[in-house]
């Protein structure tokens, strides 16, 4: 055995030292393990190989160092993993991507190699590589950001048997680790019907963009498996990452932003704003904006709560004694009285106080204030937020997918077009103007998802602050009863409807699949 992985650690060093490497400023480093060729036939898949190979290619013109193991036994999966350690030591962003039978056995998830032949539990330790063994890679190599993902959740010969629960188990993020599944726990993903499998098909369609922060690219990647599977599928994300990390930088003298996705992004920024001024900018800048209503109504509340007097102290207290704080934090957030920014413990009580005795303040009968009043009122505002992006979301995915499906007729023709052009110049002037219309169709696909990056992100946070104060028995009735700044009895139909939707959604929420977008697969259209 040593000897095979004396010659797999050297050939592992030879593909290293033969790859080209593009300048991307700091050490950008991947190993791809793609296992389709298994010992037992019924084991065999056609994509992951292909998948590898792809990627490889992409990540090269990206400027990685990558190593591709393809077919690999257990020796093979592990000297890889050992040179990985190496090479990604101190690198600014380091990537492990597998693809290939996966299994979750113990509480650990199993990356199974192609010498496996004995489908029972003593087998699969002789021939898998643990989650837990690359992850120990990654610590000790210790990369700016360490990217994991596993497109490793086929149906495999324990599951059938019933030795182990279907789909891999969830495993958290460690400090500058991003982990990335193809799929939600417990399900299986697809291994495609084409050349890659639906989840490398997205990674490969999005990995390119550029100026695009490493985790908004895996929100589009969930976003297209969700959409191509009809809900089938729902990729999800485990991360604890700071700041911003790219795989393709931007371009320079990048094309003019979307109008939308300009308000979008702007809103996001400010939402749980405790400076009115923040919102009479957006309200200047966006007089019929989406989010109109919703400014108004902080300015007016973030106002009174700031002129307010102090009020009963002891009645305050009173009521944060008898709250949850981080319900309380969470609902005050949701009002825009506290920064999203606050710790949610009781460890900052004294930050809660003054804004909890800001919302007593504003109200007509500060007297009567009490927590259930406040989880309603966050509720209600919870509610419209939520409703009024799920239609904005909708409505972006609706116009996606024409938009794709316009640009993929497009492309045909224009590559139609450059076969003729090839023999015949007259055609040229034609060729330019269909290039151009490519162009602008792809400018608009660009804006449109945009827009779906921060409405498919802004609504999952709205939904994952909510969660923690939104009473059981809440109903879109709520909607209907609000006082101040509009008429919301008058709201329409889908609005009510989008509400009910988002109560859904709340009542679903599943600490498990926590980093998914599996709510997205409730709005796709029905064509």
């Amino acid at each position: 055995m040593m000897r095979r992985i004396f010659f797999a650690r050297v050939l592992v060093l030879i593909v290293l030292a033969v790859v080209p490497v593009a300048s991307f400023g700091g050490e950008r480093v991947a190993l791809l393990i793609g296992n389709s060729a298994y010992a037992r036939p019924e084991m065999a898949l056609r994509n992951p190989e292909n998948d590898v190979i792809a990627l490889g290619r992409a990540l090269r013109k990206l400027g990685f160092r990558v190593t591709e193991a393809i077919n690999q036994n257990l020796d093979g999966m592990e000297a890889a993993v050992d040179e990985f350690r190496v090479t990604a030591r101190d690198a600014d962003m380091a990537l492990f991507f597998y693809a290939g039978h996966g299994v979750q056995v113990g509480g650990d998830n199993h990356l199974i190699a192609t010498d496996f032949d004995a489908p029972d539990i003593a087998g699969l330790s002789r021939a898998s590589l643990t989650m837990s063994d690359v992850r120990r890679a990654f610590e000790q190599a210790a990369p700016d950001i360490g990217i994991l993902m596993l497109d490793a959740c086929r149906n495999n010969p324990f599951t059938d048997a019933g030795q182990a629960a279907q789909g891999l188990v969830r495993s958290k993020g460690g400090a500058g680790l991003l982990i990335a599944y193809a799929t939600d726990p417990g399900n299986v993903a697809f291994d495609g019907s084409g050349r890659n499998s639906v989840f490398t098909e997205a990674l490969l369609n999005h990995i390119e963009t550029p100026g695009l922060d490493a985790r908004l690219m895996l929100g589009r990647v969930r976003q297209q498996v969700v959409l191509d599977t009809n809900g089938q599928q729902v990729p999800w994300v485990e991360e604890a990452v700071l700041g911003e990390h790219f795989f393709a930088p931007a371009k320079s003298g990048a094309d003019n932003p979307d109008v939308f996705a300009q308000e979008l992004g702007l809103w996001r920024d400010i939402a749980n704003s405790t400076d009115p001024g923040d919102f009479t900018a957006y309200l200047a800048d966006y007089p019929d904006g989406l989010f109109r209503d919703f400014a108004k109504d902080r300015i007016a509340l973030l106002q009174t709560a700031a002129h307010a007097p102090a009020g009963d102290a002891t009645a305050t207290q009173q009521l944060m004694a008898a709250a949850d704080p981080e319900q309380v934090s969470a609902a005050l957030t949701a009002l825009g009285l506290l920064s999203p920014q606050r710790a949610q413990t009781r460890a900052v009580e004294a930050e809660l106080l003054p804004a909890l005795n800001g919302y007593r303040q504003q109200l007509a009968d500060p007297a009567s204030a009490n927590v259930d009043q406040l989880f309603t009122d966050a509720s209600r505002v919870s509610m419209f937020l939520a409703a009024t992006t799920l239609q904005r979301i909708r409505t972006d995915i609706v116009a996606l997918r024409g938009v794709d499906r316009t640009l993929g007729i497009a492309t045909d023709a224009l590559q139609q077009i450059e076969v003729i052009a090839a023999s015949d110049t007259n055609a040229l002037p034609i060729l330019q103007s269909a290039k151009d219309d490519v162009a602008a169709i792809r400018l608009a696909r660009a804006n449109i998802l945009r827009r779906l990056d921060h409405s498919r992100s802004y609504y999952d946070e709205v939904l994952t602050r909510a969660v923690a104060f939104v009473p059981k028995d809440a109903s879109a009735a709520l909607i209907g009863d609000a006082d101040r700044s509009r008429d919301l009895s008058q709201s329409n139909r889908q609005l009510v409807e989008d509400a009910n939707l988002f109560l859904k959604h709340i009542s679903q929420a599943d600490e498990a699949k926590k980093g998914s977008y599996a709510w997205l697969k409730d709005i796709i259209p029905q064509d």
